[in-house]
């Protein structure tokens, strides 16, 4: 994408890059999309970190057990 210094664009040209432009936008948010689906995906997270997900639901009882009392 450079600009041309010796004549301006057609409208053509301009359409074309702002088509360009927004096909670039949106699969750059899909893409964005599909990376915090799987941050948040807990299933996903807990199958890839069974025991650090075990660990951490043994502290959050603990600390919950203890501060009920």
């Amino acid at each position: 994408m450079t600009a041309t210094l010796s004549r301006p664009r057609t409208e053509a040209e301009l359409r074309e890059e702002l088509a360009r432009t927004r096909t670039q936008v949106a699969d750059t948010a899909q893409a964005l999309r599909r990376q915090l689906h799987d941050i948040w995906d807990v299933r996903q997270w807990v199958a890839r970190r069974p025991g650090l997900s075990l660990g951490i639901a043994f502290g959050v009882g603990l600390w919950l057990g203890i501060r009920r009392r």
